[in-house]
């Protein structure tokens, strides 16, 4: 069944963290739970294979089965920005250099890499290959790791939310030592490099496949091959999405299926009826911010247990994006009206709690307060505006705006929205908000996740409302998403503040915990201006469904971590838990 998180008395990032604040001072480190060996070029942390876990899976000769509700809409993990029809059918087909420890989600370990030694200044990391193979028998070698490191920070593409690696790696500045070890130099000593390259966007390809497609070619199903656990057999739009064992995958034991099968059922009940008549063993991710309401616990409840829930609480934004290709959100005024006057508050309690179930959201903020650091406290958002309640001088000073704009009496705009019941809903709650406060009459055009994106990248509509999951559990992770990049999904628009450019590279370079807390602090009061292309409606919790059966997932911190498949097993003799 779905566990929680296993502490093992501290994970190999923390101790990492405190290896890198300590760099430039002693020359005695920790030693982690991970092999580790000092010399005096800095630390190697090694990880051996196979761990403990993998002789407790059973394998079962039989296909997992998953229920989707979303069709895929772009295949290359480098440049696309979505979970649900990007990463989620993607990610099963490719491994990263290094990734989130599927059994303990905290810890960052190797995936393709067998170990890697960072130099005593921090700034340089050797990283040394596996014995793997691509999905056509070619053998990954450091070429093609340095080859998907350049692709990821190649000048001028669009790279959503992979992009981030710019800031620490200098272009083509990787050097192969030989078949299966690269160096890779960074630009500043940070431990925010291996966060980065842990993300599930961060996948290695073969240079010798992936050099030879366009960009466009690149998003077509099966053109990029990978060398993780699942070989993409067929994608059937708008029927299935069906994956078969890698026979050759290095990670010897692994996967623990045949193969796996997701069936697309757009309407939502659907989907959930599925899961309750036992016809597909877990939702797509297995957790995605569409379920992230009561219905899985409802589930689990109608089912006695023999469906479970699984949630991660704070995980997903909503947010409209206020395009200003087009009058009127061209002008910073209207921005900022809209931005005090939605109604935070209400938006949780009618959109995200049911009794007797509770809340499964909370206000939206600018930034994330994960991995332990607290930017927008409840304490702070109390007393700023657009939080503040009541909504009085909020809504005084945004028909102040609207005025100034020429817009005393509102305006009609359109609104792009996803068509999941979530969206939907949070979608009409906003709507009559603005429409009492601001005379702004939004007519709501739900679509499909795939026509939702290519919306709000061509910027087709007055507004985007769009949800976006953390990625990395530390604050600079949406600064990166929404305003590091330009352009692509979470900026369609280029918005920028130089001010704010500033403070996104200051603190990817700081290793004070109090002066990086204060960055971010400075961040925080510059968006709360109003005048970019962000509003923050709430946070959602990212949710899904598991049948008991299925062994060894643990939820992690993150709705955008462990996506890969490769660990679970079914145990057909696992007892009923108590619901």
């Amino acid at each position: 069944m779905a566990e929680g998180h296993n502490d093992h008395g501290g994970t190999i990032m923390t101790r990492f963290r405190s290896f890198m604040l300590l760099l430039m001072i002693i020359s005695v480190v920790p030693t982690p739970s991970a092999a580790q060996t000092p010399s005096p070029d800095g630390q190697t942390f090694t990880f051996p294979w196979p761990p403990d876990w993998v002789a407790r899976g059973r394998y079962q000769k039989m296909v997992l089965r998953g229920i989707t509700g979303f069709n895929p809409g772009q295949w290359d993990v480098h440049a696309c920005g979505t979970l649900p029809d990007c990463l989620m059918p993607a990610s099963p087909q490719f491994n990263g250099l290094v990734y989130h420890n599927p059994v303990n989600p905290d810890e960052i370990v190797c995936d393709l890499c067998e170990s890697w030694t960072v130099s005593r200044d921090g700034k340089t990391y050797t990283f040394q290959l596996r014995q793997a193979q691509w999905h056509d028998g070619q053998p990954v070698t450091a070429e093609d790791i340095k080859f998907s490191l350049d692709r990821i920070t190649e000048p001028q593409a669009i790279r959503v939310r992979t992009g981030v690696l710019r800031a620490f790696y200098e272009h083509q500045s990787a050097q192969v030592i030989d078949a299966r070890t690269i160096r890779v130099p960074i630009k500043f000593a940070s431990p925010l490099f291996l966060e980065n390259i842990a993300s599930e966007y961060m996948k290695m390809y073969p240079k010798h496949v992936a050099q030879n497609l366009s960009p466009e070619d690149a998003q077509k199903p099966g053109k990029l091959i990978g060398s993780g656990p699942w070989k993409l057999k067929e994608f059937k739009p708008n029927i299935s999405i069906e994956y078969v064992r890698n026979p050759n995958y290095f990670k010897k034991g692994l996967p623990y299926f045949d193969g796996m099968s997701f069936t697309i059922v757009r309407d939502y009940n659907r989907r959930l009826a599925a899961m309750q008549v036992g016809q597909a063993h877990t939702t797509e991710g297995p957790t995605i911010g569409s379920y992230g309401s009561e219905d899985p616990m409802r589930m689990q409840r109608e089912t006695k247990g023999r469906v479970r829930a699984i949630y991660i609480p704070e995980a997903v934004q909503n947010y409209l994006v206020l395009h200003m290709n087009k009058p009127p959100f061209q002008d910073p005024r209207v921005r900022r009206a809209v931005f005090l006057a939605v109604d935070r508050h209400e938006l949780v309690k009618i959109v995200r709690c049911a009794d007797p179930f509770g809340c499964f959201g909370s206000v939206g903020t600018f930034l994330p307060n994960k991995g332990g650091k607290i930017v927008e406290s409840p304490e702070d958002l109390a007393q700023a505006k657009g939080w503040r309640r009541p909504k009085d001088q909020d809504l005084a000073e945004a028909k102040t705006l609207m005025a100034a704009a020429g817009y005393a009496n509102g305006f009609k705009a359109m609104l792009n929205l996803g068509n999941v019941p979530l969206a939907v809903r949070t979608g009409e709650v906003l709507a009559e908000q603005l429409r009492k406060s601001l005379g702004i009459d939004l007519t709501l055009e739900p679509v499909d996740r795939a026509t939702q994106v290519d919306r709000i990248i061509r910027g087709t509509h007055h507004a985007s409302m769009d949800s976006s999951g953390v990625i990395i559990l530390d604050p600079a992770d949406y600064l990166n998403q929404h305003f590091l990049v330009i352009g692509g999904q979470k900026n369609p628009d280029s918005w920028r503040n130089p001010r704010l450019s500033e403070i996104i590279q200051a603190q990817a370079k700081e290793l004070e915990p109090l002066k990086r807390l204060r960055l971010f602090k400075e961040a925080v009061e510059i968006l709360r201006g109003g005048e970019s292309h962000v509003v923050p409606l709430v946070w959602g919790y990212s949710g899904g469904m598991m049948d008991y059966r299925l062994q060894n997932f643990h939820v992690p911190g993150s709705e955008q971590i462990v996506k890969h498949f490769e660990h679970i097993w079914w145990d057909p003799e696992a007892p009923l838990p108590r619901n």
